[in-house]
């Protein structure tokens, strides 16, 4: 459910149109020393195609998922209907769960007041235990009622085993088959521990990643000069029409960067979901949109490392001071040997004559 609490603003004048080829890239840090990650890539345009993956082994989470938005125009609303699913590994159970979207509504957009409404089933399904959940996220109707409300049941091979009811921007409270309820929910409550979102600083990313590639239109936005933002857009919009029809022309497919497809759903290139090691595996870290595990080294391969260093540092210390002794000698050979002068060569004379 975290994933779908939003602050929804006052709307944006310009929104970003995704690019194909488009990238994102970012983590949090855990007080346990852990990390998530997540990237993204926008692998089509026409039709849109958004991939993403979630990992996080340490805490036994990996998510790999796709959303395919389609737009939909109702009077005075505009919906972008989320289709995809996305997959999560609980891997200390070895449990994958299927997970469907709801739809995005935005209302107001000729009259009235602009906001955004999550509309739709969303259902939460595990084949090897036979969970299931079904969550209506409910439309405010025209008169009474209220925004963000949700209501849904958690059920085991048709068994009902719970009910949760609530709303999502606020607090989800779920009932047992007992009528005892708690809070399941509450984003509120821990909004001073929410983890701060770490992305790569501009003048380390990619030229496709979001961040730099929509730079000029962010800032032009944030300056609300709309006629820049709407000028910096084309240029993107433009740039990848021309790409498409030079790949037309020479008969050249897209190829996609990190996702791949064969057969099912996309697929992140270097997904693992094998449950992590404490013994052998290290941190888990991301380099380039690629994420791995490092090597644990015990305490023998530690030693052996720093022996190793410490040698390393040993033979560059004696090497240079080698070579700063061969420069010294060299520099004596070579130098010029005292020449004589007519003093010198009368001296000279002298010394053999009176011999």
């Amino acid at each position: 459910m975290s994933g779908f609490y939003i602050k929804p603003g006052k709307g944006l004048k310009k929104p970003y149109n995704p690019i194909q080829g488009e990238v994102f890239r970012c983590r949090w840090e855990h007080p346990d020393s852990s990390r998530t990650f997540y990237v993204a890539e926008q692998v089509s345009h026409h039709p849109p195609i958004s991939c993403f993956y979630v990992s996080n082994r340490k805490h036994g989470m990996v998510m790999n998922g796709t959303i395919n938005p389609r737009s939909k125009f109702l009077g005075n609303s505009a919906a972008a209907i989320l289709d995809g699913t996305a997959s999560l590994y609980i891997l200390p159970h070895d449990e994958v769960y299927q997970i469907s979207f709801p739809d995005a509504y935005g209302r107001g957009i000729l009259f009235g007041e602009l906001r955004m409404e999550l509309v739709g089933n969303v259902t939460i399904l595990c084949n090897k235990t036979g969970l299931s959940a079904s969550i209506e996220f409910k439309a405010k109707p025209f008169f009474g009622g209220e925004y963000n409300s949700i209501v849904g049941q958690i059920q085991k091979n048709n068994e009902v085993l719970y009910t949760i009811s609530g709303k999502w921007d606020s607090e989800i409270n779920i009932t047992d088959s007992k009528k005892q309820s708690k809070s399941l929910w509450n984003p509120k409550t821990g909004a001073s521990n929410r983890l701060l979102k770490i992305i790569p600083p501009l003048e380390q990313q990619d030229k496709w990643e979001s961040r730099l590639l929509w730079s000029l239109v962010s800032e032009a936005i944030v300056k609300n000069d709309q006629t820049s933002a709407t000028n910096e857009k084309t240029k993107l919009e433009d740039a990848q029409r021309n790409a498409v029809k030079l790949r037309k022309q020479n008969n050249e497919h897209w190829k996609t960067k990190f996702f791949h497809k064969e057969g099912g759903p996309f697929t992140y290139n270097c997904i693992n979901t094998t449950l992590f090691n404490p013994e052998t595996d290290g941190e888990e870290d991301e380099v380039n949109f690629v994420i791995f595990l490092k090597q644990k080294l015990d305490k023998e391969q530690e030693s052996q490392s720093t022996e190793t260093s410490n040698t390393k540092e040993e033979t560059n210390t004696k090497t240079e001071s080698t070579s700063n002794q061969e420069v010294k000698s060299s520099d004596v050979k070579q130098a010029d040997p005292p020449q004589k002068t007519e003093e010198t060569k009368e001296n000279t004379k002298a010394t053999i004559e009176t011999k």
